[in-house]
């Protein structure tokens, strides 16, 4: 797999992103259902790394996650403001999802830092379905070994 491959999942506009990159695979970043990754945040006024600890059910979250944004986006329903926690708060830094109008990511480090990033995001139309097959294809090569 190439490095770009190893992104768990990407919310980004125009000017502002925030990635979560699995460490690489190869270097010994999964060991029995654990991976190692940060969360890279990317904006005109904050630039920053975070480490996160990841598991398969933490991944499978995320495309449930994905799942039903795509759906609802099919749907043409309206951001409902529902907020969604990932991976599940309060283990290592995690990611606050908004569905609103923006989109909303907030990240959270209450463990380390005690500091919470927020980055809305104007994202493009089926966003959500292609971030959902990218993170299905990285579950089917870790679950193959890559």
């Amino acid at each position: 797999m190439r490095v770009r491959d190893l992104d768990v999942v990407r919310f980004a506009d125009r000017a502002r992103s925030v990635s979560v990159v699995l460490e690489d695979a190869a270097g010994g970043g999964r060991h029995d259902g654990r991976h190692e990754a940060e969360i890279v945040i990317e904006t005109g006024f904050v630039s920053a790394r975070l480490p996160v600890h990841l598991t398969d059910a933490d991944l499978a979250d995320l495309t449930a996650f994905l799942t039903a944004r795509a759906a609802a986006e099919e749907e043409d329903a309206l951001p409902d403001g529902s907020v969604s926690d990932w991976p599940a708060a309060c283990r290592s830094a995690y990611l606050r999802l908004r569905a609103a109008d923006p989109f909303v990511v907030e990240v959270r480090d209450p463990v380390q830092s005690g500091v919470t990033v927020s980055v809305p995001l104007d994202l493009r139309d089926g966003w959500a379905t292609r971030a959902a097959s990218r993170l299905t294809r990285l579950r089917t090569a870790l679950a193959d070994g890559f």
